[in-house]
Protein backbone atom coordinates (compact mmCIF):
# COMPACT_ATOMS: atom_id res chain seq x y z
CA UNK A 1 0.00 0.00 0.00
CA UNK A 2 2.30 2.02 -0.59
CA UNK A 3 1.26 5.15 -2.22
CA UNK A 4 -1.86 5.54 -0.76
CA UNK A 5 -2.69 8.86 0.48
CA UNK A 6 -4.78 9.55 3.45
CA UNK A 7 -7.02 12.60 2.72
CA UNK A 8 -6.75 15.27 5.58
CA UNK A 9 -9.94 15.91 7.20
CA UNK A 10 -12.04 18.42 5.87
CA UNK A 11 -11.50 21.82 7.06
CA UNK A 12 -14.75 23.84 7.39
CA UNK A 13 -15.26 27.26 6.60
CA UNK A 14 -15.25 29.40 9.67
CA UNK A 15 -18.94 29.98 10.33
CA UNK A 16 -20.78 33.20 9.74
CA UNK A 17 -23.84 35.17 11.12
CA UNK A 18 -24.58 34.81 15.07
CA UNK A 19 -25.87 32.43 17.10
CA UNK A 20 -29.37 32.55 18.98
CA UNK A 21 -27.91 33.48 22.40
CA UNK A 22 -25.69 35.93 20.70
CA UNK A 23 -29.01 37.91 18.91
CA UNK A 24 -30.66 37.85 22.28
CA UNK A 25 -27.74 39.32 24.59
CA UNK A 26 -27.23 42.03 21.99
CA UNK A 27 -30.93 42.87 21.60
CA UNK A 28 -31.01 42.88 25.61
CA UNK A 29 -27.96 45.37 25.51
CA UNK A 30 -29.33 47.70 22.89
CA UNK A 31 -33.05 47.78 24.48
CA UNK A 32 -31.24 48.78 27.94
CA UNK A 33 -29.40 51.79 25.92
CA UNK A 34 -32.09 53.03 24.48
CA UNK A 35 -34.42 52.43 27.87
CA UNK A 36 -31.63 54.74 29.25
CA UNK A 37 -31.90 57.03 26.44
CA UNK A 38 -35.57 57.75 26.77
CA UNK A 39 -35.34 58.05 30.75
CA UNK A 40 -32.59 60.83 30.36
CA UNK A 41 -34.00 62.48 28.02
CA UNK A 42 -37.35 62.55 29.62
CA UNK A 43 -35.48 64.14 32.94
CA UNK A 44 -33.54 66.05 30.85
CA UNK A 45 -36.73 67.74 29.25
CA UNK A 46 -38.24 68.34 33.05
CA UNK A 47 -35.77 70.15 34.13
CA UNK A 48 -35.78 72.26 31.01
CA UNK A 49 -39.24 73.00 31.33
CA UNK A 50 -38.62 74.00 34.98
CA UNK A 51 -35.45 76.35 34.06
CA UNK A 52 -38.11 77.92 31.24
CA UNK A 53 -40.35 79.11 34.29
CA UNK A 54 -38.12 80.05 36.44
CA UNK A 55 -36.01 82.88 33.81
CA UNK A 56 -39.62 83.69 32.88
CA UNK A 57 -40.99 84.16 36.79
CA UNK A 58 -37.34 86.39 37.14
CA UNK A 59 -38.24 88.42 34.12
CA UNK A 60 -41.99 88.83 35.69
CA UNK A 61 -40.55 89.96 38.57
CA UNK A 62 -38.29 91.74 37.64
CA UNK A 63 -40.87 93.71 35.55
CA UNK A 64 -42.97 95.03 38.90
CA UNK A 65 -39.39 96.38 40.23
CA UNK A 66 -38.61 98.27 37.17
CA UNK A 67 -42.18 99.88 37.28
CA UNK A 68 -41.68 100.86 40.63
CA UNK A 69 -38.58 102.78 40.00
CA UNK A 70 -39.60 105.79 38.74
CA UNK A 71 -42.36 105.99 41.50
CA UNK A 72 -42.18 107.99 44.52
CA UNK A 73 -42.02 106.41 48.04
CA UNK A 74 -45.38 107.28 49.40
CA UNK A 75 -48.17 109.39 48.52
CA UNK A 76 -47.79 112.94 47.59
CA UNK A 77 -50.96 113.80 48.60
CA UNK A 78 -51.77 112.27 51.66
CA UNK A 79 -48.23 112.85 52.87
CA UNK A 80 -47.10 110.15 55.37
CA UNK A 81 -50.68 108.94 56.32
CA UNK A 82 -52.32 106.57 53.77
CA UNK A 83 -50.31 103.43 52.96
CA UNK A 84 -52.04 100.66 49.98
CA UNK A 85 -53.53 102.02 46.58
CA UNK A 86 -56.27 105.09 47.72
CA UNK A 87 -59.77 104.33 47.28
CA UNK A 88 -60.27 103.76 43.72
CA UNK A 89 -57.20 103.63 42.00
CA UNK A 90 -56.44 101.56 39.00
CA UNK A 91 -52.89 100.06 38.22
CA UNK A 92 -52.66 102.81 35.37
CA UNK A 93 -52.82 105.38 37.83
CA UNK A 94 -50.35 104.10 40.56
CA UNK A 95 -48.09 106.95 41.54
CA UNK A 96 -46.51 105.05 44.72
CA UNK A 97 -45.10 102.32 45.89
CA UNK A 98 -47.12 100.79 48.13
CA UNK A 99 -49.91 101.20 46.15
CA UNK A 100 -48.76 97.81 44.57
CA UNK A 101 -49.51 96.15 48.13
CA UNK A 102 -51.76 93.45 47.89
CA UNK A 103 -52.30 93.38 43.98
CA UNK A 104 -52.46 90.17 41.67
CA UNK A 105 -51.83 90.42 38.15
CA UNK A 106 -52.80 88.23 35.91
CA UNK A 107 -52.01 87.95 33.35
CA UNK A 108 -48.82 89.53 34.38
CA UNK A 109 -47.85 93.30 34.08
CA UNK A 110 -44.60 94.34 32.03
CA UNK A 111 -42.69 97.28 33.48
CA UNK A 112 -45.06 99.67 31.89
CA UNK A 113 -47.87 98.37 33.67
CA UNK A 114 -49.35 96.49 30.28
CA UNK A 115 -50.37 92.58 30.19
CA UNK A 116 -47.86 90.59 28.75
CA UNK A 117 -49.15 88.63 25.97
CA UNK A 118 -49.51 84.74 26.19
CA UNK A 119 -48.05 84.30 29.78
CA UNK A 120 -51.93 83.99 31.00
CA UNK A 121 -50.77 80.99 33.03
CA UNK A 122 -48.45 83.46 35.19
CA UNK A 123 -49.39 85.95 37.82
CA UNK A 124 -47.53 88.03 40.03
CA UNK A 125 -48.65 88.59 43.68
CA UNK A 126 -47.00 92.10 45.39
CA UNK A 127 -46.60 92.46 48.82
CA UNK A 128 -45.42 95.69 50.21
CA UNK A 129 -44.89 96.12 53.89
CA UNK A 130 -43.29 98.52 56.01
CA UNK A 131 -40.28 97.94 57.70
CA UNK A 132 -37.61 99.92 60.09
CA UNK A 133 -34.71 101.50 57.94
CA UNK A 134 -32.41 100.52 60.83
CA UNK A 135 -34.14 96.85 61.07
CA UNK A 136 -34.28 95.39 57.89
CA UNK A 137 -35.65 92.23 58.92
CA UNK A 138 -38.37 93.15 60.68
CA UNK A 139 -41.51 92.28 58.79
CA UNK A 140 -39.52 89.53 56.81
CA UNK A 141 -42.82 87.00 57.38
CA UNK A 142 -45.89 88.37 55.53
CA UNK A 143 -47.47 85.86 58.08
CA UNK A 144 -46.59 87.07 60.98
CA UNK A 145 -45.76 90.77 61.27
CA UNK A 146 -43.78 92.36 63.36
CA UNK A 147 -44.99 96.20 62.88
CA UNK A 148 -48.59 97.13 61.69
CA UNK A 149 -48.75 97.23 57.71
CA UNK A 150 -50.08 101.01 57.49
CA UNK A 151 -47.09 102.05 59.60
CA UNK A 152 -45.15 104.51 58.00
CA UNK A 153 -41.08 103.90 58.39
CA UNK A 154 -39.46 105.68 55.46
CA UNK A 155 -38.70 102.32 54.33
CA UNK A 156 -40.64 99.23 52.81
CA UNK A 157 -40.01 95.72 51.61
CA UNK A 158 -41.33 94.77 48.47
CA UNK A 159 -41.69 90.94 47.77
CA UNK A 160 -42.97 89.95 44.46
CA UNK A 161 -43.65 86.02 44.18
CA UNK A 162 -44.31 84.71 40.59
CA UNK A 163 -46.86 81.89 40.54
CA UNK A 164 -47.99 79.26 37.39
CA UNK A 165 -50.52 77.51 36.71
CA UNK A 166 -49.95 74.81 33.73
CA UNK A 167 -53.67 74.48 33.09
CA UNK A 168 -56.54 76.34 34.17
CA UNK A 169 -58.08 73.72 36.57
CA UNK A 170 -54.55 73.61 38.19
CA UNK A 171 -53.82 75.03 41.51
CA UNK A 172 -50.99 78.10 40.66
CA UNK A 173 -47.73 76.87 42.40
CA UNK A 174 -44.99 79.59 43.00
CA UNK A 175 -41.84 79.24 40.50
CA UNK A 176 -40.04 82.67 41.90
CA UNK A 177 -39.83 85.08 45.06
CA UNK A 178 -37.92 87.73 45.45
CA UNK A 179 -37.53 90.92 47.77
CA UNK A 180 -35.77 93.80 47.81
CA UNK A 181 -35.90 97.43 50.57
CA UNK A 182 -37.35 100.53 48.72
CA UNK A 183 -36.58 103.39 51.52
CA UNK A 184 -38.21 107.62 51.39
CA UNK A 185 -34.90 109.31 50.95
Amino acid sequence: MTGYVVPAPAVRPPRRGFTLIEAALTVAIVGFAILSLMTLSAALTGQNAAAGQSTTALLLASNVQEGMAGLSFNDPAFANTYFGPEPGEALASFNDVDDFDGQTFSPPIDAARRPVPGLAQYSQVVTVLPVYANRLNSNANPASLDLPRTAYTGAARVLVRVMYRPHPAAAAREVYRTSWIRTAG
